[in-house]
């Protein structure tokens, strides 16, 4: 594709806003295809322009690129709007992450129904004032740190496992800092290590990272895992966060109520047969190589890895349709690093049992 960039959604805001926003703010013309039915949206999907067979979509400089913070990160980087170094990333990372937990509340209102509208504009009045607004308005403590990185959880999987396999898989040994009680995670809050009053937290390099992604991406970057070029990145960012939206279904499972959980399960098989692994087993088929992206080790690859095996814990059958993926998992898991986190002893973690779960919600009030 030459010439403005063209974004495909619907007529409303939703998930494309914040890029028809950046775009706008960089200056950058763009055309839009308006999607009015749900012909349009299957048009899309089956003439294969839709990674995750999801929208947002944005044609641009030759790619079609999915999945809403791919798209952010690519715009952001092109136009010079993604700070000058590694570190600055990982902070604008942090407070973009934080805002989008805010707008993804803001965003979900209008779809709860009528008698439970009250109660969620409650809490987002209360996340605003309280949490996020004065989080920005706040100057960030400093970080004195040399040494390992430490990581600060709870003694589960959760939102720090991929941080885990990602910091392992690039060789980098790391500390923990478990959270036993809602009373280590209040005294982190009130001493004002939390931007967003919340884990997993990462002290490395002098910072004090939040939010899973932006620790994930400032590893990548910091470990060569991310790329060598701004598109290639894109590419990662897309293929990661296809991953990201199967582990949070994975992830969310032993928080549903028993009665819930096969229909639950059933969605996982589902999506993981018929969306995301057939996404990826083309992709490596398409180009041939070893790894997702540039014929290079990346955090694509890892997170994809980490979350094969997830899989495998519900449903061992559910990969074998997929000779590229398991051949993958396999030359993954063989890396010195990967084999040596697999072994009993690691600091991997097991899968999540009742006793997690009920940890977690005492800990983090879920």
């Amino acid at each position: 594709m030459a010439g403005k960039p063209k974004l495909h959604y619907m007529n409303g805001r939703l998930r494309m806003e914040p890029i028809r926003w950046l775009l706008a703010a960089a200056g950058v013309e763009f055309e839009e295809q308006i999607l009015e039915s749900r012909e349009d949206m299957e048009k899309l999907i089956n003439d294969g322009s839709l990674m995750f067979q999801q929208v947002p979509m944005v044609e641009i400089d030759g790619m079609k690129l999915a999945q809403t913070r791919a798209i952010l990160n690519y715009i952001a980087a092109k136009y010079n709007l993604y700070g000058r170094n590694i570190k600055e990333r990982a902070l604008i990372d942090m407070y973009s992450e934080g805002i989008a937990d805010l707008y993804e509340m803001i965003l979900r209102l209008p779809l709860f129904p009528p008698d439970e509208q009250d109660a969620k504009m409650t809490q987002i009045r209360e996340r605003t004032t309280n949490r996020y607004f004065p989080a920005f308005e706040k100057k960030p403590g400093d970080c004195i740190m040399a040494g390992k990185p430490k990581l600060h959880y709870m003694n589960g999987r959760l939102r720090m496992e991929p941080i885990r396999w990602l910091l392992a898989a690039a060789g980098v040994e790391f500390e923990e800092q478990i959270l036993e009680s809602r009373e280590d995670m209040e005294k982190l809050i009130n001493d004002g290590s939390l931007m967003f009053q919340q884990v997993p937290m990462v002290e490395i390099d002098g910072m004090k990272l939040a939010q899973t992604r932006a620790i994930l991406n400032y590893i990548a970057a910091k470990y060569n895992l991310y790329g060598r070029n701004i598109k290639e990145r894109a590419l990662i960012d897309m293929y990661s966060e296809g991953i990201a939206d199967l582990y949070e279904m994975i992830l969310r499972l032993p928080l549903f109520p028993p009665d819930e959980q096969d229909a639950k399960m059933t969605q996982i098989r589902e999506r993981t047969t018929n969306r995301y692994f057939p996404a990826f087993e083309k992709v490596l088929k398409s180009h041939g190589q070893h790894y997702l992206v540039g014929n290079r080790l990346s955090k694509a690859d890892i997170h994809l890895v980490e979350v094969i095996y997830y899989v495998e814990e519900i449903d061992p059958s559910l990969l074998t349709n997929f000779p590229l993926l398991k051949a993958l998992k396999t030359r993954i898991s063989n890396l010195p690093p990967v084999k040596k986190f697999l072994q009993p002893g690691s600091q991997r973690k097991p899968p999540i049992d009742a006793k997690a779960v009920k940890a977690a919600k005492e800990i983090f009030r879920i």
